[in-house]
């Protein structure tokens, strides 16, 4: 056996070290002496499924075998894992490495660096998790919070004008840079963020095609704090202002008369495709107690406003919010609320505005050590008011949201048994105050779920079972789902061999159309020896419907063996 896991390791390691690209996670340098050098660990597996369909299209090869294995190769803590999967179906191999970008960030004391594909975070308006290749170092002498960020954030594209459908894609690249002082709960950051696409080989008299990208860059400066007014008091800042510039190809203008602008044109091309926007958010919280916490936010962000070191913003929108957690009775009782307006037209360039009322209240109690309940209440509510002109009756949007949830829980376990019981029950309705489109939109949902699960530990039996009842309806159909479920699962052997049984059904019915739907399946699996495990699934699916010409009845049995060795 010895002889057969060195065997696996050598043949797994040479395609990992010629092949594999991989992610690296940060190591710890001053720690690697108590790391372990070398290691590889994985598994290779035989399979064999079988399939068997009635009344729809086969979805799958009536049978099929394969091998996949998976390994993964860790050199003094840093892990690069592979795969590699052939079924006899498809006549093809399919390797992958599930980490195809390499990087690796050592740690040094309070020295970090970090080379190849990373993602960092300056703030949220600036720099905020956008992967690059390239080089970062982020340092924390005492404390100064310092970052610095240099790389590729895209992937090389070529473009070929002979061909229809080439679209150019520029090399886009940037530098970030953060500086600080503070600790976590106390601190204030400068942050910097720029990023352009090259106009290297770009030929703007060669772009014949409508819709064609154009090389763009952009900078964007944050600030960020945290700090304590008193102890108990607490202020928050994030904010932005970002310069993007559409086409560096425009030509220039012969002068510039914002002074923002000429602040600007010091470190991006700034022409007529040049603007700049803001964005910040702010909060002030207040604790009474640790468990009375009180707050307010308030959030704004400007109608295109965009950083290349973020993926998204959800701009034009500002709202304010007021917060309130409060926890009684030894922490038994814990309540969380929050109340706030949003709307939208920030520029009044639209022709209404939409105004929101977002809020939303939750609790938990715990009664004793076997009763708890939870329950929470949303309301959202969106009206649409126009800005410059008065729209039709059917184009007006008031509409309002609410949720409704309780779920009580009954928990007891003892040596010989184990019980839980939960209930959860939900209403939804989305009330729509414009009489024009009430009727089509109008819509109540209710929900009712019921679940049991019951163990015996010394029999290594489990058994769960559930019934579901599930209603929405508005004035021109009625959909009523309901079902249950029983599952049974049990070990044997000194738990070596795991057995599952799950049984599903659910009757579905839509205004005067009906199905039934019953899923029945078996799993069992059997660890002969540590190294070794067979398994087998069963799974069967019967569907019937009462209007067969809409949608066709079927049964369908699918199955596999499987062997796995793991090393």
């Amino acid at each position: 056996m010895m002889k057969m896991n060195t065997y696996m390791k050598m043949m797994f390691a040479t395609p990992i070290c010629l092949f594999a690209v991989c992610a690296l996670q940060a190591q710890e340098l001053s720690d690697l002496k108590n790391v372990k050098p070398f290691d590889i660990s994985g598994s290779i597996g035989l399979n064999s499924s079988f399939y068997s369909v009635s009344g729809i299209p086969e979805r799958q090869a009536p049978f099929a075998y394969g091998i996949n294995a998976n390994a993964t190769l860790t050199v003094y803590g840093i892990s690069m894992p592979f795969s590699f999967t052939w079924y006899d179906n498809d006549k093809k191999g399919n390797f992958s490495q599930p980490f195809n970008q390499f990087g690796i960030s050592p740690t040094y004391k309070w020295l970090t660096l970090h080379l190849g594909y990373r993602n960092l975070s300056f703030s949220e308006f600036t720099l905020n998790g956008y992967t690059f290749l390239g080089a970062a170092v982020e340092a924390r002498p005492g404390k100064f919070r310092l970052g610095a960020v240099y790389g590729k954030f895209n992937q090389n594209s070529t473009y070929d004008l002979a061909m229809a459908d080439s679209m150019p894609k520029m090399t886009r690249t940037g530098w970030a840079a953060k500086v600080g002082y503070g600790t976590e709960n106390r601190f204030v950051d400068f942050s910097v963020v720029r990023i352009g696409d090259s106009t290297k080989d770009f030929d703007s008299l060669s772009i014949v095609k409508p819709g064609m990208p154009t090389p763009e860059q952009n900078i964007a400066f944050g600030l960020t704090s945290r700090f304590a007014i008193t102890p108990e008091l607490m202020f928050t800042f994030d904010g932005s202002y970002s310069f993007y510039t559409k086409d560096r190809m425009s030509p220039a203008p012969d002068s510039i008369s914002d002074g923002w602008l000429r602040l600007a044109d010091n470190f991006i091309t700034v022409n007529g495709t040049t603007s700049y926007f803001k964005a910040f958010k702010t909060s002030l919280s207040y604790h009474f107690t640790p468990s009375i916490v009180t707050g307010i936010e308030y959030r704004r962000i400007d109608p295109g406003f965009h950083s290349m070191g973020s993926y998204f913003f959800n701009n034009d929108v500002q709202h304010i919010t007021f917060n309130q957690t409060v926890g009684l009775m030894d922490g038994k009782l814990n309540l969380n609320g929050s109340l706030g307006i949003q709307n939208d037209n920030l520029d009044g360039s639209k022709a209404n505005t939409a105004h929101r009322v977002i809020g939303s209240l939750s609790g938990n109690y715990t009664v004793n050590e076997n009763w708890a309940v939870d329950a929470s209440f949303n309301n959202y509510s969106t009206n649409q008011r126009a800005y410059k002109t008065v729209g039709s009756d059917s184009l007006q949007i008031y509409q309002v949201n609410r949720t409704f949830m309780l779920m009580p829980r009954f928990m007891k376990s003892t040596a010989t048994a184990s019980h839980m019981v939960m209930l959860n029950l939900n209403y939804t309705t989305l009330d729509d105050r414009n009489k024009k489109t009430s009727d089509m939109t109008d819509t109540d949902t209710y929900m009712a779920m019921l679940m049991y699960n019951f163990g015996l530990p010394a029999l290594r039996l489990n058994i769960s079972t559930g019934a579901n009842y599930t209603m929405m309806t508005n004035k021109n159909f009625e959909n009523v789902m309901i079902g249950g479920n029983l599952n049974v699962s049990k070990t044997l052997l000194d738990d070596k061999l795991s057995l599952n049984w799950s049984n599903n059904v659910m009757s579905n019915k839509i205004n005067d159309d009906s199905g039934l739907i019953v899923n029945s399946a078996l799993n069992a699996a059997y660890r002969f020896h540590p190294q070794h495990a067979v398994s087998m699934n069963f799974n069967f699916i019967n569907n019937r419907f009462a209007n067969e010409a809409a949608v066709p009845s079927y049964h369908e049995i699918r199955g596999d063996i499987s062997y796995v060795f793991t090393f």
